[in-house]
């Protein structure tokens, strides 16, 4: 093993990615709830993700992003290749959406970003990365904030649906330790990841959706508004988040790229005000100041700067 520390540039670019990242998956969760007026949950991401998916090919054909490599088809890779498109889509978008479905946008929203504190509970024993004591804190206060945010209610529908959201959050947050872990080793940058997270979200999800429902996924003529949100989670959080993500796990550890992301429950909540008509309660703002304050002492800037590590393993 080898104890290396990313550039100032380097890491400045990782958590500007995060951040980027969050802001289009917090995007997604009001854009479902619209989606939902029209088409049923799984068909949500499925046709979203298919959308995607010739823009994200089109894009590495053309050298806009970077092309994958041959080495992604030696089988060791590959089966980490297909571990992580369960994880970090058919598995997580699915969760996600049938927990919108139960328990809306809001509450969605809210916990399902907590693998931005899962990824950084397993990077300790995965990865071999430290928290410190100001790090659990801030992820403590973070947590609190999202609880008050979302503001739960305990009925049977709703307690489905946060457990639903809670398990998609565990999934992501062991597909970005993963990826990091596997991501150098095994050639699978990010282009190749998140056409195999595509396939999965899209493709696959809509087969499994058609026969599913009968061939069923509309409710009718879509509605416009429906048909937009579609559209702008398929070139949003469904590709653009997916790369940004990525870029940003190969740069800095786990617990930085969760800091950033825990922007994601901020950014619902500011769209959910615009979009929905969900207005901002007390509760709902003490909450998002106590998710900053815990970005902020996550990131290490209530702090003493420090040195950060990566175990090459």
């Amino acid at each position: 093993m080898r104890t290396t520390a990313p550039t100032a540039t380097e890491e400045r670019r990782g958590i500007f990615a995060a951040a980027g990242a969050a802001v289009l998956y917090g995007a997604a969760y009001p854009a479902t709830a619209i989606a939902l007026q029209s088409f049923t949950p799984l068909a949500i991401a499925g046709i979203a993700c298919t959308i995607a998916l010739p823009f994200v090919v089109l894009a590495a054909l053309t050298g806009v992003i970077g092309r994958p490599t041959r080495a992604v088809l030696r089988p060791q890779s590959l089966v980490r290749l297909v571990v992580l498109a369960g994880l970090g889509g058919i598995g997580f978008i699915a969760a996600v959406n049938v927990a919108i479905s139960l328990s809306g946008s809001t509450v969605t929203g809210f916990v399902a970003p907590l693998y931005a504190v899962a990824a950084a509970v397993l990077a300790i024993p995965i990865l071999g990365e430290h928290i410190r004591p100001v790090t659990a804190l801030a992820f403590a206060l973070a947590l609190l904030g999202t609880a008050l945010l979302a503001g739960v209610d305990p009925t049977a529908g709703s307690l489905v649906g946060v457990a639903m959201a809670a398990s998609a959050a565990v999934m992501f947050g062991l597909y970005m330790v993963l990826a990091r872990r596997w991501g150098h080793r095994y050639a699978l940058d990010g282009t190749t990841i998140t056409i195999a997270n595509l396939i999965g979200r899209g493709p696959v999800l809509l087969a499994i959706e058609l026969v599913r429902s009968h061939g069923s996924v509309v409710s009718g003529a879509p509605d416009l508004a429906a048909v937009i949100a579609l559209l702008s989670i398929a070139f949003g959080s469904s590709s653009t988040a997916n790369l940004l993500l990525i870029a940003s796990v190969r740069r800095v550890p786990a617990r930085r790229t969760s800091a950033a992301l825990l922007l994601t429950p901020i950014s619902s909540a500011i769209l959910g005000a615009l979009l929905l008509g969900d207005r901002p309660t007390m509760q709902g703002i003490l909450g998002g100041v106590l998710i900053l304050v815990g970005i902020a002492g996550a990131s290490g800037a209530l702090g003493r700067r420090s040195r950060v590590v990566e175990v090459a393993g």
